[in-house]
């Protein structure tokens, strides 16, 4: 499992900075930089209010990350495979692609 460290503050999921989600979905399936993908698991607190008070969670410090990123090298069978990644997006006021996964590197030819 991978490393997750989010600064998606305003995400209902964001539990000091590591995610209770349990495991999330990162979109981009075009991307070729970073800026390109976003945590498609993001849900603003407003939307999670309700499920919150009743959910105690807390937050995991790895987690199985879904990916939708097939130009990214830790991308395996739509798995991502990094060691650690990091979800930014502190100013993420429901905007899903706010929240951007940073660990990207473009796949060489040989790789593809």
């Amino acid at each position: 499992m991978t490393s997750l460290k989010c600064s998606a503050h305003n995400c209902c999921y964001n539990k000091n900075s590591l995610c209770s989600r349990g495991a999330i979905s990162v979109e981009g399936a075009d991307a070729r930089y970073a800026d390109d993908t976003a945590c498609e698991s993001f849900r603003d607190q407003e939307e999670c209010a309700v499920k919150n008070s009743a959910d105690p969670c807390c937050g995991c410090e790895t987690i199985n990350i879904d990916c939708k990123a097939h130009n990214c090298t830790y991308n395996e069978h739509c798995k991502c495979t990094a060691a650690s990644i990091n979800v930014s997006g502190d100013n993420a006021i429901g905007v899903i692609v706010d929240t951007i996964y940073k660990k990207f590197i473009v796949k060489t030819p040989q790789e593809n």
